[in-house]
């Protein structure tokens, strides 16, 4: 059945995209999860997951910085995230039968990364309000970067323009999502909060840090199967996405 890019459509469309790249999800989710797990063991992660920040120590807030090679493990965190979420937001468009015809796009994926984060953070600046619009219009940027028909600057445009006239159903989707999240991590938070009231160094600590972390990266996958959804609604399949311009 085909769906209707309402709130109801969108829902439907992301909770499909999760199942419908289930594996990829699953191995994306434990890979950072237990990456960072790893990195609590050996004292490479503090609560705040900063690599400068402050630990945790009998109850009391020590300001020291994990060092160097807590500097190169957060280094390597963030590579590997960023690698990780490339293939997950792959598999996904291939899961929804939208593959790349343009061969590999990670690259024109981190400079998409980078330029939508800094235009959201700018739009967050001026009263919040002109962010959350840029994260509606920007939401299908993705699909259409890892299609093929689009450079960088073309998907962010090529997102605005699709997104017209949808802007309200893709926020109150969004909302929806994130306030499900929200209630879902509640209880992680509140358990990394316990068992990181010890030593850091610890087996709990490094369990408390990697539920959390799976957790933070679940909604990262639902996050990108949301924006996979928004876009594989708003393109049509049987045509070239550019026409959708024309």
């Amino acid at each position: 059945m085909e769906r209707e890019a309402d709130v109801s459509g969108i829902l439907s469309q992301t909770i499909e995209t999760v199942g419908a790249a289930g594996r990829s999800v699953i191995v994306y989710v434990l890979v950072l999860g237990l990456l960072s797990g790893f990195g609590a063991l050996f004292g490479f992660v503090s609560m705040d997951d900063n690599l400068f920040s402050m630990r945790l120590f009998e109850g009391g807030f020590d300001t020291e910085t994990v060092g160097m090679l807590g500097a190169l493990f957060g280094l390597a965190n963030l590579a590997v995230f960023v690698i990780a979420s490339y293939f997950l937001l792959t598999q996904m468009m291939a899961a929804m039968g939208r593959p790349m015809h343009a061969g590999a796009r990670f690259w024109s994926f981190v400079g998409l990364s980078i330029l939508a984060a800094i235009g959201v953070m700018i739009g967050f600046v001026f009263l919040v309000i002109p962010g959350i619009i840029v994260m509606v219009r920007w939401s299908a940027a993705n699909g259409y970067l890892l299609s093929g028909e689009h450079g960088v600057t073309g998907s962010l445009g090529a997102s605005w323009k699709a997104t017209d006239g949808h802007g309200l159903s893709i926020f109150g989707a969004g909302l929806l999502i994130w306030i499900g999240l929200a209630v879902l991590s509640s209880g992680v938070v509140m358990g990394v909060g316990i068992s990181g009231s010890g030593n850091m160094l610890s087996p709990m600590f490094a369990l408390a840090i990697t539920l959390s972390s799976i957790v933070e990266s679940f909604s990262n996958a639902v996050s990108f199967a949301f924006s996979i959804a928004v876009f594989h609604l708003l393109a049509p399949t049987d045509t070239s996405v550019a026409d959708v311009f024309e």
